[in-house]
């Protein structure tokens, strides 16, 4: 088993989760990566199967105007 450092706010909330899961910092922790970890492999291999060309496909079926006064940066 490995040890990892988090920021002492970041560890406060993972207690604070634990305590309420009644499950112990590590199991969390872990959990909580496992998770995150298995969502980026699926957004990964959804992102593979695109293309730019699919992209530039379906922005080139946006209409080209100003954006509305609110929606400017």
């Amino acid at each position: 088993m490995r040890s990892i450092q988090l920021p002492d706010d970041v560890y406060q909330r993972a207690v604070e989760l634990a305590e309420a899961d009644q499950v112990s910092v590590d199991r969390l922790v872990a959990a909580i990566v496992n998770e995150r970890a298995s969502d980026w492999a699926k957004l990964q291999a959804r992102a593979a199967r695109g293309s730019l060309d699919k992209l530039h496909g379906v922005l080139a079926k946006v209409r080209d105007i100003a954006p509305e006064p609110s929606d400017r940066l």
